[in-house]
């Protein structure tokens, strides 16, 4: 992975929210560490994103009918971080998938 093909990029210790638009996630991990999962089951808070690649391994659900879901970031509370243009895509199909990060 590289910055070109990270689903977020971001500041080294950048604090932020990444979202999905579709499913729910049920389990949210970033080397080892369980993430606080927002109340909508769509987002986790990132506490300090790390200096080079990181992934955030996902749990998740999906129900008939929902569409694959876009990666993106919402608030951003330290440094600066930004989804991917066009945004990385999990599949409806995965019940598992990662956000892969970059800090630069």
């Amino acid at each position: 992975m590289s910055q070109a093909s990270a689903d977020i990029i971001g500041s080294v210790g950048a604090s932020f929210v990444a979202r999905i638009d579709s499913g729910a996630i049920v389990q949210a991990t970033l080397g080892g560490q369980n993430l606080q999962i927002g109340a909508d089951s769509r987002s986790v808070t990132v506490p300090a994103l790390a200096a080079g690649d990181s992934t955030i391994q996902l749990a998740l659900v999906f129900a008939p009918g929902d569409l694959d879901a876009n990666i993106g970031v919402g608030a951003v509370m330290t440094g600066n971080a930004q989804a991917h243009t066009p945004p990385g895509v999990i599949p409806n199909t995965h019940v598992a998938d990662v956000i892969e990060l970059f800090g630069g």
